[in-house]
C-alpha cells in the first residue's frame, strides 16, 4: 500500500463508517478528496441520534492538510460526537468544543456547524466561522440560513445558537468550504447549489449528495464534504429508514 492510499484509509477509519437510520429524518453523506497525493485535508461530518429523540448533525473542517490534520480531524470528531450526545443546545457543543480544541495542537481555527432537529418544524443551530446551511423547502424555495454564525474555534468571541422553521420533506445541505470557495476567486456559489438542489428534491439524499460534489466540486483545491438531511415526518416507531450504506467516498 503507497503512502497516499494509508493516508486515504486513515481518514476512512476516522469517518463514520455508517450513519445511522432514524425513524424521522432521511441522511446521507458524501466525500471527496481533492487531487493532491499526500495533501488530504481534516474535513469530517457526523450523525447522531439520541435517545432524548433529537438528531444532531456535524460538519467542520480543519485548516491545514498532512497526516497531522487527519489525526486532528479525528480528535474534534469523535469530542463534538461525545459532547452532541448530552449538551441541549447547538452553541452549548460548540463552547465546549472551543474548549477541547484550545488543548489540541493543530486545532486552532477550525470549522463547524452543529444541527439539532427534535421532531418539530423547528431547528436549532450554531456555527463557527462555517459556511451557512442551504435550506430547500419542498417547494423548491432557497433560503442561506445565516442565523446562528460565530468566529472559528480557537477565536474569542459568542457563539450565538438560532433557530429557524423547515417543513417535512424540505431538505437541509451542510457542507465544507471546499465546495464553495476557489482560490482564484472570491464567488462563493452556496446559493446556486441551493437552486441546483431544488432540481432534485424528488431524489434521495445520497444521490444529491453525489451530484452536489460532482457538479461543483469537479474543480476543488481542496477536500469536501457534503451532508444532506430530508426530515420525514414526526418521530414515530412506525416510520424506520433502512440502515444506510457506507458513504460515498471519492478520491479523485
Amino acid at each position: 500500500m503507497n503512502r497516499r492510499a494509508e493516508l486515504l484509509e486513515l481518514q476512512r477509519v476516522l469517518l463514520p463508517p455508517v450513519l445511522p437510520a432514524i425513524g424521522c429524518t432521511e441522511a446521507a453523506a458524501h466525500y471527496r478528496s481533492h487531487n493532491h497525493d499526500l495533501d488530504l485535508g481534516g474535513d469530517w461530518y457526523d450523525l447522531v441520534d439520541r435517545p432524548d429523540d433529537q438528531v444532531v448533525a456535524i460538519v467542520g473542517d480543519v485548516v491545514g492538510h498532512g497526516v497531522s490534520q487527519i489525526g486532528v480531524m479525528g480528535q474534534l470528531r469523535a469530542a463534538s460526537n461525545a459532547l452532541a450526545r448530552t449538551l441541549p443546545q447547538p452553541a452549548d457543543v460548540l463552547t465546549s468544543l472551543d474548549a477541547f480544541a484550545a488543548d489540541v495542537p493543530g486545532a486552532a481555527y477550525a470549522s463547524a456547524m452543529v444541527l439539532m432537529l427534535d421532531g418539530t418544524t423547528t431547528g436549532r443551530i450554531a456555527a463557527a466561522g462555517h459556511p451557512p446551511l442551504l435550506h430547500v423547502s419542498a417547494s423548491g424555495v432557497v433560503d442561506v440560513v445565516e442565523a446562528g454564525r460565530g468566529p472559528l474555534l480557537g477565536v474569542s468571541g459568542e457563539r450565538p445558537g438560532a433557530t429557524f422553521t423547515y417543513g417535512i420533506d424540505d431538505l437541509l445541505v451542510m457542507y465544507t468550504d471546499g465546495l464553495v470557495e476557489r482560490r482564484r476567486g472570491n464567488h462563493d456559489i452556496g446559493a446556486d447549489v441551493g437552486r441546483f438542489v431544488a432540481g432534485r428534491l424528488d431524489e434521495p439524499c445520497d444521490v444529491i449528495a453525489a451530484e452536489v460534489v460532482d457538479r461543483f466540486g469537479a474543480d476543488s483545491d481542496d477536500d469536501i464534504v457534503v451532508l444532506v438531511l430530508r426530515p420525514r415526518n414526526h418521530r414515530s416507531p412506525d416510520y424506520l429508514l433502512r440502515p444506510l450504506s457506507v458513504p460515498s467516498i471519492r478520491f479523485d
